[in-house]
């Protein structure tokens, strides 16, 4: 895909894929495979790999570089490969964006440098981005999850990255719809805003939102995908009935067990989860029967 097409599809549903490990805590590259199969055609707007939920911050520069090439030898247009490459520094983000590109990512995902974090306030972040999105050809989302780095980068500062013909977008993971709205209110037109929490999802979308990173599409795609077209079909009521289905998901597997709820669900779903890279601990019994139930819960009635 040339890069005006990969624009106009940062758009939809997209599944931040888990890494699955082997017993020897390896990337199993056959149930990652595996698992990308099993997504075609349901109509994500693509994947996101090494992500928060691929457990990115445990994983080896090489080993995300790999997921990128098995990656690739999957996913074809015009769903879209966006790969998390943000590291500490600018220097090794953007050569760890510029190898992830030469493997074929379509699109980059760059969460907030955050050790430093007393530090990285707009000019230090504004700075970062635009070095980054100055050394690429390919479209730089900003990656916004204060609950884990610690780092707000405030609407203003988006609204003015925006404008730079490189950074094409943001995932917004805090779950704030006042903060979504703001960003909406001061970014460009060609600017695409994905909402990484379901409990915003419908609202973020009547705002303007272009769609989502949600972690629930990783064991229940249909659900995410369903409510997406729903509203971009004009069904508003089917589209919120659809949220309050992933609501259960979100409140009872994403939230109080974070990616290893997230594993689990894959392998009750028929994808390849496993075990935690540590020091996460992977989901024991007592946590898989809730996941289980949450499941369940969520397909009651439904025909898929």
């Amino acid at each position: 895909m040339n890069r005006n097409q990969i624009i106009a599809q940062l758009k939809g549903i997209f599944a931040p894929v888990v890494t699955p490990f082997n017993r020897r805590g390896d990337i199993d590259a056959g149930a990652f495979q595996h698992n990308l199969r099993r997504y075609a055609g349901i109509g994500l707007g693509g994947i996101v790999v090494a992500g928060s939920t691929g457990e990115a911050p445990y994983l080896a520069e090489r080993e995300r570089l790999r997921l990128v090439e098995l990656a690739r030898q999957v996913v074809r247009p015009p769903e879209l490969l966006m790969v998390g490459t943000g590291l500490e520094s600018t220097r090794e983000t953007l050569r760890l964006s510029q190898e992830a590109i030469a493997r074929g990512a379509d699109a980059l995902l760059v969460v907030t440098p955050n050790y430093y974090k007393s530090r990285m306030d707009s000019t230090a972040l504004t700075a970062h981005y635009r070095r980054v999105a100055d050394g690429v050809r390919r479209p730089v989302l900003i990656y916004s999850i204060p609950q884990f780095t610690g780092v707000h980068i405030d609407a203003a500062a988006i609204g003015s990255l925006s404008r730079h013909p490189n950074i094409l977008g943001l995932k917004e993971s805090s779950g704030d719809l006042a903060f979504v709205k703001q960003v909406l209110g001061k970014v460009s037109r060609r600017f695409h805003v994905l909402i990484g929490a379901v409990q915003i999802i419908f609202d973020a979308l009547c705002a303007g939102a272009a769609g989502g990173v949600l972690g629930q599409s990783d064991y229940a795609p249909e659900l995410c995908v369903g409510l997406y077209e729903a509203f971009v079909q004009g069904r508003p009521e089917t589209a919120r009935q659809l949220q309050q289905r992933l609501m259960p998901l979100a409140l009872k597997i994403n939230a109080p067990y974070g990616v290893a709820g997230v594993k689990a669900a894959c392998d009750l779903a028929g994808y390849a989860g496993g075990p935690c890279r540590g020091p996460l601990i992977t989901l024991g019994a007592k946590g898989r029967k809730a996941v289980a139930a949450a499941l369940k819960e969520s397909r009651q009635g439904l025909a898929f």
